[in-house]
């Protein structure tokens, strides 16, 4: 039932003339889709009357909207009724006209670049029009059905999984979109009859319950787009176990990336709408800061180099090995700082320094620094920098728009571990950004003494890595005791190491860095390798990660044995070619690894698992991924069928999910551990699983009886670790029974 509000005409004229005003740029960007797909895309030489045709439509209705916007003092004037039936009909026309049009472009040339240029194209426009122009609810709504529903249809009657899958997919957004145009069509409308309140004590209480509404709608935004992600990163999850060529992998590989950016950029929604309300919570808990460090450069280490790019670290010797703190905001805060330095770079390099403080028996700060040598910033966007109206983009309209409100969520994040963020700027000379962050440790452990022993009294140099790199390299042999220079350029390189050998000071180690010219590199470790007199020098060459697969780099790794190492070289992999080097036995640190043996399988086939899920999509992914762990699962898509099992058969584990129509996974648990009270029955675990990551979520679940937590999506090695926690090998039930519920 739609709720009638009394609408103020003022209101009313502030909301036309904002739709107005904010439909502009899609309706001009309607012109530039339909010139990219139909000349960039090729349509109009394969079709070339039907182009023209669908063109003329794009136009004439393009311009009756602009007639409407550039008119608008005057039509509005003469009667906004009538201007708003206009503009009503103006959004009717669009809709009609590109609704159809990815259907013909699916028709014509398939479900490719074209198609998926439009679609993207409609996803905008319809989500842009979600918080535009609330005076037309039913005309928003007849809205969404013309522009998806045609495209629904034209999907399930082409054909093909995918094309299904995209049904499936478009059709959950399209319903999402309908609930949400009316959910902020109420919304909206409320807000304005609160405000005609006039009393102090209402405007308090309506600003916190306004707050709290909207924190509401971001978290169920989050929950509705986590669920199909959910789907989406599990299958990827599952292909990438399977068989696949090197193309298909690469393929893989950046879908998944770009999986992972949609979590990020949703966790970065919640976390900034937390910290604007005060409700960020920290997980402390001891982790591997050397390890973490080294995991973001792997990351990022790819990335800069596509884009011509130098990614080095020079990481504090001393720095604690295990410390005390929440890793993942922690990583958060350093992903976002690297991301932003290697998408403003264009040149130069990108350097990571990291020290750490004691300031007592058990505990420090870290200060992390990010420098890069790109556009930079002026004084005043500095200033702003970490501001909430920088995203106004009134200083820096391109800082703001690619930056984003990243930097605000690591202000918040860096004052909630207690510490702080700060940016040093030159325009023209890149930037540097900082942050500070308090942290326990655990006493160090101690260094590796077969390689110290080796390492002892050595010398190395270095030729051709950028400034970053070499500083972070002599740190890493001096921790091991072994001297280390670098040379000027790779003639100066093989002058030094066949002096030394005349003047019995050499050199016993070599490293080779391809960045300023890969030809001169690889001829230098050529010429080493071939001359006896300098056999004895162990020749490291660090390259990137593309020209690891290059012939002439293949070749001499084939018929000499050389060891290459892939920038951004770390500790972990400088420490292991050392040691391969060297002849130094290397210790394999115990690591909490699935255990994916035959007989582990096998004694895990005896396991009883039971998964209560409503979506199909999702039963699917997380069956397989069961499946690939080595348990046998049975499914309901509803609690009271699952509960009614329960009663007769036994299980060694539940997993439900917490949003299920009718009776939910909370009450249904509730339900559960009353019925195992009663009747003696030995208690059962149960693991939540949800795309809702809201505050306090995992305490609500934990309160109502579940034993853990899933966060939707659920990835393989999240899901094994906490199998094998509440399922410890040889407590599986003696009997089994597989098969489906209803």
């Amino acid at each position: 039932m739609t709720v009638i509000y009394r609408k103020d005409r003022k209101v009313l004229k502030r909301v036309d003339y904002g739709a107005a005003k904010n439909s502009l740029m899609g309706v001009l960007a309607a012109l530039l889709v339909y010139a990219l797909v139909t000349a960039w895309g090729g349509v109009y030489r394969a079709h070339e009357l039907e182009t023209l045709i669908a063109g003329g439509a794009v136009v004439l209705v393009t311009a009756f909207r602009l007639w409407l916007i550039a008119r608008f003092d005057a039509l509005y004037g003469a009667g906004p009724a009538r201007w708003r039936k206009l503009f009503g009909a103006g959004l009717i026309l669009h809709a009609l006209v590109w609704g159809v049009m990815p259907v013909w472009l699916l028709w014509r040339t398939g479900a490719g670049f074209n198609f998926f240029v439009v679609i993207l194209y409609n996803v905008g426009v319809t989500t842009a029009l979600g918080s535009s122009w609330m005076a037309g609810l039913r005309v928003r709504q007849l809205y969404i059905v013309l522009m998806f529903v045609p495209i629904l249809l034209g999907l399930f009657f082409y054909g093909g999984m995918k094309e299904w899958l995209l049904v499936v997919l478009v059709g959950a957004y399209t319903f999402y979109l309908f609930r949400l145009y009316r959910g902020q069509y109420e919304l909206f409308w409320h807000a304005v009859t609160r405000e005609r309140r006039g009393e102090q004590h209402d405007r308090r209480r309506d600003h916190h319950a306004g707050t709290d509404i909207q924190l509401s709608l971001v978290y169920r935004l989050a929950h509705e787009l986590r669920t199909p992600m959910n789907s989406v990163m599990g299958m990827m999850s599952l292909l990438e176990e399977t068989k696949l060529s090197d193309e298909q992998r690469e393929y893989l590989q950046a879908a998944g990336q770009s999986g992972k950016l949609m979590l990020a950029l949703i966790d970065d929604v919640l976390d900034y709408s937390r910290i604007l309300t005060g409700r960020i919570m920290l997980s402390p808990d001891y982790f591997d800061l050397r390890g973490t460090l080294e995991q973001a450069l792997e990351a990022f280490g790819p990335m800069a180099q596509s884009k011509g790019l130098e990614l080095s670290a020079v990481v504090d010797r001393m720095l604690p090995r295990r410390v005390r703190g929440d890793r993942d905001r922690f990583m958060q805060v350093l992903t976002n700082l690297l991301s932003n330095a290697v998408k403003f770079s264009d040149k130069g390099e990108i350097r990571l320094d990291v020290d750490f403080t004691e300031e007592s028996d058990n505990e420090g700060v870290l200060r992390v620094r990010v420098s890069d040598q790109g556009r930079g910033m002026d004084t005043d966007t500095l200033r702003t920098l970490f501001q909430d109206h920088f995203l106004d983009g009134a200083q820096d309209a391109f800082a703001a728009k690619h930056i984003g409100f990243g930097l605000l969520v690591c202000k918040g994040l860096t004052e909630a571990m207690g510490g702080s963020i700060g940016a040093e700027s030159v325009e023209g000379e890149g930037a540097t950004f900082w942050f500070t962050v308090r942290l326990g440790m655990q006493t160090n452990m101690n260094e590796p003494q077969k390689l110290l022993s080796a390492m002892d009294g050595l010398q190395a140099l270095v030729v051709g890595s950028a400034g970053g790199a070499l500083a972070g390299l002599q740190e890493e042999f001096e921790a091991l005791g072994c001297q280390c220079q670098g040379a000027r350029d790779y003639d100066h390189a093989l002058q030094a190491l066949r002096a030394g050998q005349r003047e019995q000071s050499e050199f016993h180690l070599l490293l080779v860095d391809t960045r300023e010219r890969q030809e001169l590199a690889l001829n230098l470790c050529h010429n080493v390798l071939v001359d006896p007199a300098l056999r004895p020098v162990k020749l490291i060459l660090m390259c990137t990660i593309e020209e690891r697969a290059q012939p002439a780099i293949q070749r001499l790794v084939e018929r000499h044995g050389l060891v290459v190492l892939v920038k951004p070289v770390h500790r972990s992999v400088l420490r292991g070619a050392l040691e391969r080097l060297l002849g130094v036995p290397r210790a394999v640190p115990v690591r909490d690894l699935p255990l994916e043996n035959a007989e582990a399988l096998e004694r895990r086939r005896h396991f009883r698992l039971l998964l209560v899920e409503d979506n199909e999509v999702n039963q699917l992914v997380t069956k397989g991924m069961l499946a690939k762990l080595g348990y046998q699962v049975k499914t309901f898509s509803n609690a009271p069928a699952a509960l009614s099992l329960l009663q007769r058969e036994t299980y060694d584990l539940v997993l439900m999910d917490c949003m299920l129509p009718g009776m939910d996974g909370f009450e249904a648990t509730r339900v559960m551990r009353e019925s195992e009270r009663q009747e003696g029955r030995p208690r059962t675990p149960i693991i939540a699983i949800t795309a809702n990551t809201a505050e306090g979520v995992q305490a609500r679940c934990l309160a109502a009886g579940m034993d853990d937590f899933l966060a939707k999506p659920v990835h393989l090695e999240e899901m094994e670790t906490v199998l094998r926690r509440w399922l410890p090998l040889g407590s599986a039930s003696d009997d089994h029974e597989e098969g489906e519920g209803e």
